[in-house]
């Protein structure tokens, strides 16, 4: 039963991630609560994207869909992203990544009953810039974020999470 299990879970592993690709930018903008709430299979899909395309890569595209995302995140009345200093200081050569935080960040908000767990949004946040930071592309190399894919590869960037949001 394992046998057949683990070639049926990598092909949909695949899938999903090349449904993700395929991706297009939404045509509209919602602008109520309930138009809100059904877009966000879309805003989902479109933070996927997002985090599994290498910066640099689909420019057009990608400008439209981070133009999306941006004001999904900013009028939502379903999801409030919290910012901090420490948390998003590591992208200061790659601007680019603080976006990947915010989609991230609400995305695990979206995909975990409207969490409001500051730790865990983070942590969620930070793995998807990450994620895109370690596809290479049009990123600039930087020891803050190198420590960040270190802590996460060592099952530690929830620990650093959790000092840097302390207040």
């Amino acid at each position: 039963m394992k046998l057949l299990l683990s070639p049926l879970i990598g092909l949909l592993l695949f899938s999903v991630a090349a449904s993700a690709q395929n991706f297009e930018v939404p045509d509209y903008q919602p602008t109520t609560k309930e138009e809100f709430v059904k877009s966000e299979a879309d805003f989902i899909n479109a933070a996927k994207w997002l985090e599994n395309t290498p910066v640099g890569t689909q420019m057009d595209k990608r400008k439209k869909m981070n133009a999306w995302v941006l004001i999904w995140i900013t009028n939502s009345p379903t999801v409030t992203v919290e910012v901090s200093l420490p948390i998003i200081s590591p992208f200061e050569k790659n601007p680019e990544l603080s976006l990947l935080f915010m989609a991230g960040y609400s995305r695990y908000c979206l995909e975990n009953n409207y969490s409001k767990d500051k730790l865990k949004c983070n942590t969620a946040g930070l793995k998807s810039a990450i994620n895109c930071y370690n596809l290479g592309g049009d990123v600039k190399k930087d020891k803050a974020l190198n420590k960040l894919l270190d802590a996460d590869k060592e099952g530690k960037l929830e620990d650093w999470v959790r000092e840097a949001i302390k207040e």
